[in-house]
């Protein structure tokens, strides 16, 4: 049975994805920046490998092959996210009086990290070519890119716009 795409929503909202907030905000204590990265990203990384499972339909032959495969990417793709996460908060702390310099330097960073991300992807689409068909690959990357959209735009909303001296 193939999932349609808004199968693919559903499965999200109800892991609690699309609308992830974290624990302490649940709690009625507001999260501060990073905390609330943080937790919405632990949310979304403890519940991926079981989404994606939901979602790609393995048979058991492709789940002996894919898992091993899988956990590599993750894990080189952890690095990159991590980086990614680090200039968030790095410009979340600084939004409020960048420089032109910090601001050029900050573009730079965040255009690399992006690059690198790219990189370790078009990387592993040939690993999970070999065993995958090509189909699943598809529905693999796009499976991931959602994941990493609700993880890009919680991110985004726990940070201030540049040059925005309200930051609280």
């Amino acid at each position: 049975m193939r999932m349609a795409h808004p199968a693919w929503l559903g499965a999200l909202a109800l892991t609690g994805l699309l609308t992830a907030r974290p624990a302490q905000a649940q709690a009625g204590q507001p999260a501060s920046g990073p905390d609330q990265i943080e937790l919405t990203r632990a949310n979304i990384q403890e519940r991926r490998q079981e989404i994606v499972q939901q979602i790609m339909e393995l048979t058991p032959p492709e789940s002996d092959q894919f898992w091993p495969v899988y956990r590599d990417y993750r894990n080189e793709i952890a690095r990159v996210s991590d980086q990614r996460v680090e200039l968030v908060q790095k410009f979340a702390n600084q939004a409020a009086t960048l420089s032109d310099e910090q601001s050029e330097k900050l573009l730079h960073q965040w255009f690399s990290l992006r690059e690198q991300q790219i990189g370790v992807q078009k990387k592993y689409a040939g690993k999970f070519r070999k065993v995958l068909p090509g189909a699943k690959v598809v529905r693999f990357y796009q499976t991931e890119n959602l994941l990493d959209t609700v993880i890009s735009a919680n991110l985004q909303a726990a940070i201030p716009m540049a040059g925005d001296s309200a930051t609280e």
